[in-house]
């Protein structure tokens, strides 16, 4: 177990508040991913650059939920992320920023939770878990079900632990939807995989849970079902199984006053067919960030498909009385240090209410091959400016 004796650094971080709140149409946002390992020049590179860029808020990557040993604890509290936030809130003080945590909640790898509770994982068409089922040859893909008794406790306590700290602004939560059924599509030739059609492998969640909800609530077991893929019901009920996780984890968060919002996969459609994500039905969330990162989708002489990807959130957004506010992603390496301000129009001709960017590693490895810190705020500076 971890020792968290830091009283000295809660004392300095107790005070600390967000200090501006940009109007919601040029607000700036970033993901960047904390670590324990960084020390203070770390720390003053990715906040002191984000000020100096313009970026008003970031996503700090705290919760992994990644298989690692410092997490081979007794219980299961997010010890290692609110150490990593309390040690994040100085620079966010000192350089004016806006920081929310952010958490991977579907997908969970803790290695002590999977020992815990292999039942609460999910289980795909042939019957294999996620537990042991490496999935796209990924350790880190190890999703719960949504549907499994005490997983939307467990989740709702996770988040409330970083929801508590004060000085946090918000909670960001990422994953949370069912593995992809689907990859987009610029992924599968890197993957090693084809998937022109939904395949068992991929496909779930077929635990004892699900299949009886499922029968009491239709009659049908989805394993008796000729092609799953093509019964509405099904993809319903999957559907609302990650509504409903999603929207009583932000309840929570919203509960300690803070700021709940959610990555998401971009165009609803998209969402629903890849990962059975109906996201613009998610009640109690702030913001959705849609990841509008192109190039996985489209070849890269297609990118006003970032536009077309932002407008059908929005639309879906007002025709399900949402309302949350609608932030594109932008992924840097899809994005050349002369093309940041076109790209960020794309997504505000969409109706982008602000912009975010993944990540700040990102433009840390690209500031290598030339100044994308300069261009970057340059880009932001253009963005912000009131029109004439």
């Amino acid at each position: 177990m971890i020792m968290l004796m830091l009283p000295l650094l809660l004392a300095a971080t107790s005070s600390c508040c967000p200090q501006k709140e940009p109007e919601a149409e040029k607000k700036v946002w970033a993901w960047m991913s904390g670590r324990l390992s960084f020390g203070e020049e770390d720390w003053e590179y990715f906040f002191g650059n984000a000020a100096k860029a313009g970026i008003d808020a970031i996503l700090m990557e705290s919760h992994h939920g990644v298989p690692n040993v410092d997490w081979l604890q007794d219980d299961y509290t997010a010890a290692e992320a609110i150490e990593l936030v309390h040690r994040a809130l100085p620079y966010a003080q000192k350089h004016n920023i806006e920081l929310h945590a952010w958490m991977w909640t579907e997908n969970r790898g803790e290695l002590n939770l999977r020992e815990a509770h292999p039942e609460w994982y999910m289980v795909n068409r042939n019957g294999a878990s996620v537990t042991v089922n490496k999935l796209y040859n990924r350790e880190h893909y190890r999703f719960l079900c949504p549907y499994q008794p005490g997983v939307v406790e467990y989740l709702k306590e996770r988040a409330a632990e970083l929801a508590s700290i004060e000085g946090l602004a918000g909670v960001h939560m990422d994953f949370i939807r069912y593995p992809d059924v689907i990859l987009p599509n610029k992924l599968h030739e890197s993957r090693g995989v084809v998937q022109d059609r939904e395949y068992p492998e991929w496909d779930h969640c077929y635990c004892d849970v699900c299949r009886e909800l499922f029968k009491e609530k239709t009659g049908i077991d989805p394993l008796d079902l000729e092609d799953p893929s093509q019964s509405e019901e099904w993809k319903q009920f999957r559907y609302d199984g990650i509504v409903n996780v999603a929207s009583e984890v932000a309840k929570t968060i919203k509960e300690h006053k803070k700021i709940a919002s959610a990555a998401v996969f971009p165009h609803p459609d998209t969402a629903r067919k890849l990962v059975r994500q109906d996201w613009p039905r998610f009640r109690n969330v702030d913001y959705f960030f849609p990841m509008v990162y192109h190039l996985f989708y489209v070849d890269r002489n297609e990118s006003e498909w970032i536009t077309l990807a932002t407008k059908a959130g929005i639309d879906e957004l007002k025709a399900n009385k949402n309302p949350a506010k609608e932030v594109a992603g932008l992924f840097i390496g899809h994005i050349p240090i002369d093309s940041i301000s076109h790209m960020i129009q794309l997504a505000v001709d969409g109706g982008s209410q602000g912009i975010c960017f993944f990540s700040l590693e990102g433009v840390r490895r690209a500031d290598s091959r030339g100044p994308y810190w300069e261009k970057l705020g340059e880009a932001i500076q253009e963005f912000k400016k009131v029109d004439e």
